[in-house]
C-alpha cells in the first residue's frame, strides 16, 4: 500500500505500518507472493488503500479536474479529469457527458463575464493610483498631492479663500515635501489641475470599460493608453535620465 485515502475529506495520508507488541514490523509470510514484505493497514473507516502513483495521480485528476471520487461496492472508483472544455460531469450516471450547445455557450458567457470583471478590476486600480498619484501644475511648476488627504487640504484653503477674500497668500506643501506660498491664483490653478485629473481618469477607465464590453477576449483588451503619469512615475522618469 502506497497510501491511502479519505473519501469523506478528499484527503491522502501513509498508511499504518502492522506492527506486533513489541512494536516490531510484522512481515507477510507464504503463500502470500510477497512474503518477508512490510505490512500496512488504512486508518479504518471511511478510509481507502490506494497501492499505486498510477491511482494517486488519478484521483488527484478527478478531484482537481471537476470530476469525482465515490466508493462502490467497497472499491474506490474515480472518474479521472474532464476530457475537454465542453464535457461534464454526471453524478447519477458516473460518466462524462457532452456540453449541449445551449451549456457551451452559458459557459462561454459567464467565463467572458468572469474575465471582463477581471479587467474592470484592473482598470478601476489604475484609475485610482493615478486619480491618488499627483498631479503637475505648470503655473508653479510644482507637483501637488492629489490623493484624499491632499483634496480635503485643497478644500481648506479654498474655504479660508472664500471667507477672507481673494487677496491672501497661503503655505501648500508639494508632493517633493517642499513648502509652496501661493496666492490665490496659482490655487486656483492648483484646484483645476487636481480636479481636472480626477474627471479625465475617470472619464478615461468609464471609456475602457464601454470597449470592454464590447471585446470578443476581454483579456486580451488593452486599456493601457489615456492615464496620466503619477509623481512617482516622474521621480523615476527623472533618475533614469
Amino acid at each position: 500500500m502506497l497510501k491511502q485515502y479519505h473519501l469523506e475529506t478528499s484527503a491522502f495520508d501513509d498508511p499504518i505500518l502492522l506492527v506486533d507488541d513489541k512494536g516490531e514490523p510484522i512481515l507477510s509470510s507464504p503463500p502470500s507472493a510477497t512474503a518477508g514484505k512490510l505490512q500496512y493497514i488504512t486508518s479504518g473507516e471511511g478510509w481507502f488503500a490506494v497501492e499505486t502513483q498510477e491511482e494517486i495521480n488519478a484521483i488527484s485528476a478527478s478531484i482537481t479536474g471537476g470530476g469525482e471520487v465515490w466508493e462502490e461496492n467497497g472499491q474506490l472508483c474515480y472518474s479521472g479529469r474532464c476530457p475537454s472544455d465542453n464535457h461534464k460531469w454526471d453524478s447519477d450516471k458516473k460518466k462524462w457527458l457532452k456540453l449541449t450547445g445551449a451549456e457551451v455557450q452559458e459557459k462561454l458567457t459567464a467565463l467572458l463575464t468572469e474575465q471582463r470583471a477581471a479587467v474592470r478590476e484592473k482598470i478601476n486600480a489604475k484609475r485610482d493610483e493615478c486619480v491618488n498619484g499627483g498631479a503637475y501644475v505648470a503655473l508653479i511648476d510644482k507637483w501637488v498631492d492629489s490623493d484624499e488627504k491632499g483634496r480635503a487640504t485643497l478644500v481648506e484653503i479654498k474655504a479660508d479663500f472664500d471667507l477672507n477674500g481673494k487677496d491672501g497668500h497661503y503655505t501648500l506643501i508639494c508632493a517633493d515635501n517642499t513648502a509652496q506660498h501661493i496666492d490665490f491664483e496659482q490655487f486656483k490653478a492648483v484646484w483645476d489641475a487636481v480636479k481636472t485629473l480626477k474627471e479625465q481618469m475617470f472619464e478615461n477607465a468609464y471609456m475602457h470599460k464601454i470597449l470592454l464590453d464590447q471585446a470578443e477576449n476581454p483579456e486580451d483588451y488593452d486599456w493601457s493608453i489615456g492615464w496620466s503619469t503619477t509623481y512617482q512615475q516622474h521621480l523615476a522618469e527623472v533618475n533614469n535620465g
